[in-house]
């Protein structure tokens, strides 16, 4: 199994846009472990190390990314260096992520954006 789920390498791809390569993005998904998993009661974070993935420290966190499944919503974060990647899923509304999430069917988007004009 890889080590990340359908859903997190569609949310990494949206917020790698444009930083990571097509070569780099493959590679994650053919990772067959994560090298770190930690659920935290609200979210989890889910690190991957690769020799392609970037030296340098970078956090991703633009587009907004949001995942839903059922009544439950997340937002995702990643987090390069070290020639690693963490990803970090954390809840985005009244119900925490549950420890069994990664096993949920997920929906992976962004949200519209709500410009306010100043004028």
């Amino acid at each position: 199994m890889a080590a990340f789920r359908d859903f997190e390498i569609q949310a990494i791809r949206i917020l790698a846009d444009g930083v990571l390569t097509d070569r780099q993005l493959s590679a994650l998904e053919q990772v067959a472990a994560p090298s770190r998993y930690e659920y935290t009661g609200s979210g989890y974070f889910l690190t991957v190390a690769h020799p392609e993935l970037p030296s340098e420290p970078q956090t991703l966190s633009y587009p907004d990314v949001v995942g839903e499944s059922g009544e439950i919503t997340c937002g995702f974060v990643a987090f390069l260096g070290g020639n690693e990647l963490t990803l970090e899923c954390h809840t985005w509304g009244s119900i925490d992520v549950p420890d069994n999430f990664r096993e949920l069917p997920v929906c992976v988007g962004t949200p519209p954006v709500n410009a306010v004009d100043l004028r």
